[in-house]
């Protein structure tokens, strides 16, 4: 029955994404980046556990047929979610370029942003010592007290996709790409010298979605699916060599990662997933949405000003892997690696339980009504939507917790940067027709 409600979620996602890119044809839409991490984490991560034997030493089979279960339920929802906001569009297009004034405050405003994000970064690298020493040993980087400034580094994303904005809508101008791409080049350096998935993909998918559509063009689906398929590789690359990626390193690099999937520890995101999902439910201990109030209400305040703020908010298990490694060894047997992450549907089942799933359905329509509105009304949505993907790999590997600061942080200076830019919705032509309201488009 395990096996079985593996491959029946294989079909589920299979037949989404052939669904959606028949419908759009678009191979950004989020079914078409999202659904193949899907099948990665619930399908052929478990399969290829399942085929080695390294599920036996954690799991019965009446507990792995409960945690596919909920795996298969959270995904059908996802899915359905998203496709509920429908795939076909009209054949439309901008009619109103930007205004010279959207343009230069984009531009400069985006310099602003970025150089934020570069300060925070050289300064981070600064206080360990500088490049050398800050990339010298496997997995490390610049750091500093101040949590603000960690994450201010962040500030390089949303800088860069403003100024490519600026870049585009004026007619393409070289010079801004450069800059933009520049500012988005002490990621690059970090990513590979430090073996991280999450920024790797991120600068991949920014760099990717914020070129295409800027320019309202979309690569082929063979081009997408063969990048796609390199990324993924990169990505279990970096994880592989990890210990051995540093300056100075005269290791060799291992190009077989199968390790990463179907090594048995209590680190690997399925098995660490299950875990999770069964110990809340041995405990009948559920968040109720406290975790994620607490991204929002408490993590910005400081530490050093509030030392004890998760204990004094009733949640001290968050400084433990986000809240999701408790009562592993009374429930289990075994503990749960630190630093470990269950995903996303074992994350949302430690906050709501069976709620997950209504909550799963509307995660998948809040991707699909962005990426819709990419295509109706453009201008700042081509921004959120690009950080929405790029963060689409902390969303479906790792926790809500580690999306939602990271779309606050990135979100928030872009819509206040297109709101000062005095851009207004673009009127949208459809045929020989100037529809004024993108949404009216979609009747026509």
């Amino acid at each position: 029955m395990f096996e079985i409600l593996i491959w029946a979620s294989i079909v589920v996602v299979a037949l989404g994404m052939a669904y959606a890119y028949a419908g759009s044809r678009d191979v950004f839409h989020p079914l078409m980046f999202i659904g193949p991490m899907m099948l990665f984490m619930y399908a052929w991560m478990p399969l290829k556990l399942s085929a080695s034997g390294g599920l036996d030493g954690f799991f019965d089979k009446d507990q792995l047929i409960f945690v596919q279960s909920i795996n298969f339920a959270g995904i059908v929802c996802f899915v359905l979610g998203t496709l509920s906001i429908g795939c076909r569009l009209p054949e439309l297009h901008l009619a109103e370029p930007l205004s010279a004034k959207a343009v230069h405050v984009l531009a400069i405003a985006g310099m602003i942003v970025g150089s934020i994000g570069v300060a925070a970064w050289t300064l981070a690298i600064v206080n360990v010592g500088g490049l050398t020493d800050a990339f010298s040993t496997a997995y490390s980087g610049g750091w500093d007290d101040n949590g603000y400034v960690r994450d201010a580094a962040l500030m390089m994303y949303p800088g860069f996709l403003l100024i490519m904005a600026a870049a585009v809508g004026a007619g393409f101008r070289p010079t801004l790409a450069i800059l933009a791409l520049g500012f988005l080049a002490p990621w690059m350096v970090q990513a590979a010298l430090t073996s991280r998935r999450g920024p790797t993909f991120m600068i991949v998918v920014t760099l990717a979605m914020g070129w295409y559509m800027h320019r309202q063009k979309r690569p082929s689906l063979v081009a997408a699916g063969s990048a796609g398929l390199l990324l993924g590789f990169l990505l279990l690359f970096l994880v592989t060599n990890r210990q051995h990626i540093f300056i100075g390193s005269d290791q060799e690099f291992s190009t077989d990662v199968s390790d990463i999937v179907e090594k048995p520890d209590s680190g690997n995101e399925f098995i660490y997933g299950a875990g999770a999902i069964l110990s809340a439910e041995q405990r009948n201990y559920f968040y109720w949405g406290r975790r994620y109030l607490a991204q929002i209400v408490v993590r910005p305040v400081p530490h050093t000003l509030w030392p004890t703020k998760y204990e004094d908010f009733g949640l001290p298990e968050m400084t433990h892997n986000a809240g999701t490694g408790e009562g592993f060894a009374e429930t289990l047997g075994w503990e749960g690696a630190v630093g470990s992450a269950p995903g996303l549907i074992a994350d949302l089942w430690l906050e709501f339980r069976w709620l997950n799933l209504p909550v799963l359905f509307l995660l998948g329509q809040i991707y699909a009504r962005v990426w819709r509105r990419t295509h109706l009304q453009g201008g700042p949505w081509i921004a959120q939507y690009t950080i929405m993907a790029a963060l689409s790999i902390y969303f479906v590997m790792q926790t809500m917790e580690a999306v939602i600061f990271r779309l606050l942080e990135l979100s928030i200076p872009i819509w206040l940067v297109w709101r000062m830019s005095g851009y207004k919705k673009a009127s949208l032509t459809v045929g020989a027709e100037v529809v004024p309201e993108a949404e009216e488009a979609v009747a026509a």
